[in-house]
């Protein structure tokens, strides 16, 4: 809908609960826009305030119930509480307290007032956490003067007075019962320390109607709590990894927990102790990635030894083969697309069967070397791979896994492979030592042409008819050959365009 730059990194970003303003923290300012709206606009971000009494940078904030006051924490260990338009005389508070950073603040919801009164104590405002564990929950009382002034009022002048507060501040959204938080005063309640295990807090998030807080730890393991008690509903271990970020759905029965570190997501649905989704990237560079024939799968492999496949119409990874004991370098889909072919640096060439998702063949070199390069003839009967070290190019039967030819010729480092579409046996393969070389696999001939560039040869295809053979060099240019011939039929010069 709309593109905006803040010019600064933004550490956190919530609507109000009316949906009419955007608060942001910008490093050590907090600045609230007016929502924009679904038209398009030439300014569609039109700023209405911004706050500035923070002494170091923003980490979270978050909205009152009726959309009048921002609590906001940072990192000189203080929280601070805005109103979110000018009223005479007011100074924001600031509630000191904390010995470590504030990772989260939240107001209280109505339900976790109700239950404070029925407990028999005061009914909380609001709950800052810090990264050592400390849980504060703070109070608000209002001033002898305001008092005073409600107990002289009838009931029908004191409904039109918080209806015209309500409208002077927030528009005309009542907020429920929720305390007007000016001229009056803060009080720290209670403290309740988590019991972290040797860990620290690193995220949270509260699902305000139901008054249920969940806290992640840097040791992977998140905990759900009940406010304003503090009793532990619930501990779960999902990995040994920080957790990043927490999130409840509108219900709170669902919890969705990332972790940065792993690529992981995990939805859990905490009052039936079950999985709801569970999704994992690699936690490394990919190195690899290949479509299926039918383009409905994608396949990955990654520095992480692991070879995982994607779903391209939902983005969900519904199969991980950790077979590899190296990083993978290249992965190939049969033609049939019913199996999957890995290379990888521990000198093996896996063969994944995609209907019973197992490693059926393994096929490997007599002595060790490191494979960077694959190749399928289009019959889905040879497996072609080269190597980083040896510069060799190994051929097999994926049928019996049977070693059939060892081709030698290059100078460098085996880059790429390819068979051709039409003619069969005939493959071409480029490497660092800046050339081309077509081989003839059925006729044992070995090498039938080298093509000869300029530069290191990155990657190299034949053209569906299997007339024309592409070559792309470190220069960024795309030279075209007769793979049979050996003569260059022309060259596309895209240094420029990569330049940009």
């Amino acid at each position: 809908l709309h593109h905006f730059s803040f010019k600064g990194p933004v550490a956190v970003a919530k609507f109000s609960p009316d949906g009419r303003y955007l608060a942001v923290g910008v490093g050590r300012l907090m600045q609230v826009w007016v929502t924009p709206s679904f038209e398009k606009q030439m300014s569609p971000m039109q700023l209405h305030r911004t706050y500035g009494q923070c002494h170091s940078d923003v980490l979270d904030l978050d909205w009152s119930p009726d959309s009048r006051f921002i609590a906001v924490a940072s990192k000189d260990i203080v929280a601070r509480v805005f109103s979110l338009n000018p009223i005479p005389g007011y100074e924001p508070p600031v509630l000191a307290g904390h010995r470590d950073g504030i990772v989260s603040i939240f107001f209280a919801g109505e339900a976790m007032r109700r239950q404070a009164e029925v407990d028999g104590a005061e009914p909380p405002a609001l709950f800052t956490l810090s990264r050592d564990g400390a849980l504060f929950s703070w109070t608000y009382s209002h001033s002898d003067q305001q008092q005073q002034q409600e107990q002289q009022q009838e009931p029908a002048a004191k409904r039109q007075k918080v209806d015209e507060q309500a409208a002077g501040a927030a528009g005309g959204d009542k907020g429920g019962d929720f305390p007007y938080l000016a001229g009056g005063k803060w009080a720290l309640s209670s403290k309740h320390f988590l019991n972290q295990r040797g860990a620290r807090v690193s995220a949270a998030d509260l699902h305000r109607p139901t008054g249920v807080l969940v806290v992640g730890l840097t040791n992977g393991v998140f905990e759900l709590l009940q406010l304003p008690s503090c009793d532990s509903l619930q501990t779960l271990s999902i990995s040994r990894e920080r957790i990043s970020s927490l999130a409840f759905n509108h219900t709170g029965d669902w919890i969705a927990v990332g972790c940065a570190k792993l690529g992981q997501l995990l939805v859990w649905e905490w009052r039936s102790d079950s999985y709801v989704l569970k999704q994992q990237g690699h936690y490394h560079d990919i190195s690899a990635v290949s479509f299926s024939p039918d383009g409905a799968l994608i396949a990955t492999g990654s520095e992480d030894r692991k070879v995982k496949i994607f779903q391209q119409s939902s983005g969900f990874c519904f199969v991980t083969f950790s077979d590899h004991n190296a990083p993978v370098t290249a992965v190939q889909f049969l033609p049939s697309g019913h199996a999957l072919l890995s290379a990888s640096l521990d000198g093996t060439v896996r063969a994944f069967d995609l209907l019973r998702y197992r490693n059926f063949r393994t096929m490997t070199a007599p002595t060790p070397v490191q494979f960077g390069s694959l190749a399928v003839d289009p019959g889905g009967e040879l497996v072609a791979a080269g190597t980083l070290d040896t510069f060799q190019i190994y051929v097999w039967s994926l049928k019996t896994g049977r070693l059939l030819d060892v081709l030698a010729g290059h100078e460098g480092p085996v880059s790429c492979l390819g068979f051709s579409p039409t003619t069969s046996g005939l493959l071409a393969s480029g490497s660092w030592d800046k050339s081309v070389r077509t081989w003839d696999i059925f006729s044992g001939q070995g090498g039938l042409e080298t093509l000869t560039h300029t530069h290191d040869v990155l990657a190299l295809a034949f053209r569906p008819d299997g007339k024309q053979l592409v070559v792309s060099t470190l220069e960024g240019t795309l030279t075209f050959w007769d793979p049979e011939e050996g003569v260059m039929q022309g060259f596309i010069e895209g240094r420029r365009d990569i330049r940009g």
